[in-house]
């Protein structure tokens, strides 16, 4: 900026001495001269001091009383230290403008004008930065919005542009609001939008069944980040971790999530199971006769546990294999010997494995109380085979979906057995703080379902919370499709359909734990199923409970169990 320095000399008093009155000189040009002015050197001859001070010229910018731009000139000797105190006193001096440069070793600084909007969106940048506010350039955009000029020496992507967001959304604009940062170019761009939201319906893209690889499967897509109409896929990443939970309450959704991970899983070459109530298990009959040999476990409890027991004793022999090839992961074997993996869909956990109470006043060996402790039996054999399959087989290509309404001791999912799970999907937009806190880890790292999408019914259908391995905690809506539209699909990509979907009564015989002694039973001849696959038997009895004993302690155990709450991991 041009400049000019004007000098001035003045007359020392009389009894001047540059030996004691020296250090005085400042003062005493100020006095005579006022600001601005400092001492540049003395004649001792002559009984003078030179002094000068730099002027401003004029404003830069509109050369018009309306300039929206000043610069002004600052005396010598400006510290960048006293940055806050000369941009008070200027912009005091000047109402409506704001300094928006300083550079105190060059000598000058300018001000602008800014709207209040203005100033306050580039404070609250400058906070987020660590940086005084002039050292942030900023400028209005037509839609309401700013340009940002960034200060090399103290931004970075990594470390502020998630805090930047955060600024954007609460204390410059509002929710919907977003900040396009260039890193390499050191600008910003802060856009003001409505919420990112979802369609009222998200429709499973048929089409790209079975495309992507079988270590992820896809159920819906994220919530688009701000700006953008469509969002990442959301999916499991089985390689991360083989198990998860989708909880929910009743009319959240479950099902519809359900069926897009088992149609994925189906189109990549897994091998599929599901165990639920019989009373349930409509949700899913388009996939029975999909299922694995025998692997169709929701015809009854008894059904039910030899189905995991099937899934238990395949993973065994599969233990064996990696043993024998000297591995201990089923994908570290050649691509060509490697495992189908089976996924197990278990749903409503807390109707098959919370115990159900013996009737007050019934005798131990009524019918009645019998018939209780036998389900209950079942419940416990069944949590017992769901917790080793989780605990003991994820390296041989065995992946479980558990899916409940809620999720604690009392519902059959207690805390080990929860922690042994690495995907978290809970379902619904209004969850309370204590559902929140028992479906994750850490429930104040999963992201609140955003207001805009509560409050429209349609678009929250479907919608929900994960914490999954391998990826950041996000919001999803899952995708829809029909029954009938899976099935087409999946048939017409050529997956397989059997017959012998449900367990025989001769394998329900073998593993389904039952009161009575053996010689109490109806003799089966013994028989081979599948020789050398699921359903697969062997000569030797398995050990049972025997007599009126086994009963007796049996339903001692089943009511202490009650008396603590429910069954626990």
């Amino acid at each position: 900026m041009p400049t000019q320095i004007e000098k001035a000399t003045l007359k020392l008093p009389p009894d001047f001495n540059p030996d004691t009155h020296a250090r005085l000189l400042d003062k005493y040009v100020l006095q005579k001269l006022g600001e601005g002015w400092e001492v540049d050197y003395m004649t001792i001859g002559d009984g003078t001091v030179t002094a000068s001070r730099q002027m401003v010229v004029h404003s830069v910018g509109e050369e018009s009383k309306n300039s929206n731009v000043k610069q002004v000139s600052l005396k010598r000797g400006t510290k960048p230290a006293e940055g806050d105190k000369i941009a008070t006193k200027l912009e005091s001096d000047a109402p409506g403008f704001f300094m928006t440069k300083f550079e105190p070793y060059l000598g000058w600084a300018e001000l602008s004008r800014m709207r209040p909007e203005t100033v306050r969106a580039r404070g609250a940048i400058a906070q987020v930065l660590g940086v005084k506010p002039w050292d942030v350039g900023i400028s209005d955009r037509a839609d309401g919005g700013f340009d940002i000029a960034l200060p090399s020496n103290k931004y970075s992507s990594a470390k502020h542009d998630e805090k930047l967001q955060a600024t954007v959304e609460t204390d410059i604009g509002r929710e919907g609001w977003y900040i396009k940062t260039d890193s390499n170019r050191l600008t910003a761009e802060i856009i003001p939008s409505e919420p990112p939201t979802f369609s009222p319906m998200i429709g499973y893209p048929i089409q790209n069944l079975g495309r992507l690889s079988r270590e992820f499967t896809p159920f819906g897509m994220k919530l688009p980040k701000p700006g953008e109409e469509t969002g990442e896929l959301a999916g499991i990443d089985w390689v991360s971790q083989a198990f998860g939970i989708v909880a929910g309450t009743p009319g959240a959704g479950k099902s519809v999530t359900l069926n897009a991970l088992i149609a994925g899983a189906l189109a990549t070459g897994a091998i599929l199971s599901i165990v639920d109530l019989p009373e349930k298990a409509i949700d899913f009959y388009h996939y029975r006769d999909m299922c694995g040999p025998h692997l169709w476990g929701c015809d009854s409890l008894s059904s039910a546990v030899t189905t995991l027991s099937l899934i238990y004793e395949e993973g065994k022999r599969r233990s064996e294999i990696l043993a024998e090839n000297g591995v201990v992961n089923w994908l570290e074997l050649p691509k060509s010997q490697q495992f189908q993996p089976i996924l197990c869909v278990v749903d409503e956990v807390s109707g098959l494995l919370v115990t159900d109470k013996i009737p007050a006043g019934v005798p131990r060996d009524h019918p009645l109380a019998v018939e209780v402790a036998e389900e209950n039996l079942l419940k416990v054999a069944l949590a017992s085979l769901i917790t080793k399959i989780i605990s003991q087989q994820r390296f041989v290509g065995m992946r479980m979906i558990l899916s409940t309404q809620v999720q604690n001791n009392n519902t059959g999912i207690g805390p080990s057995l929860k922690a042994k799970i690495g995907h978290k999907i809970l379902q619904g937009v209004n969850p309370s703080k204590t559902q929140r806190a028992q479906a994750y880890n850490d429930e104040t790292a999963v992201p609140l379902i955003p207001a805009n999408i509560r409050a429209d019914a349609k678009v929250a259908k479907g919608v929900g919370a994960a914490e999954l391995e391998g990826s950041e905690p996000f919001i999803y809506k899952s995708f829809y499709a029909p029954a009938s539209a899976y099935r087409e699909a999946l048939l017409g990509m050529g997956v397989p359909t059997i017959s012998n979907f449900a367990p025989t009564p001769e394998q329900i015989d073998k593993f389904a734990p039952r009161l009575e002694a053996p010689e109490e039973r109806t003799a089966r001849p013994k028989s081979r199923f599948d020789e050398g696959g699921f359903g697969h038997t062997t000569d030797r009895e398995e050990p049972r409970l025997r007599g009126a004993a086994a009963a007796a302690h049996q339903l001692k155990m089943e009511e202490q169990a009650h008396r603590m709450g429910a069954v626990t991991f």
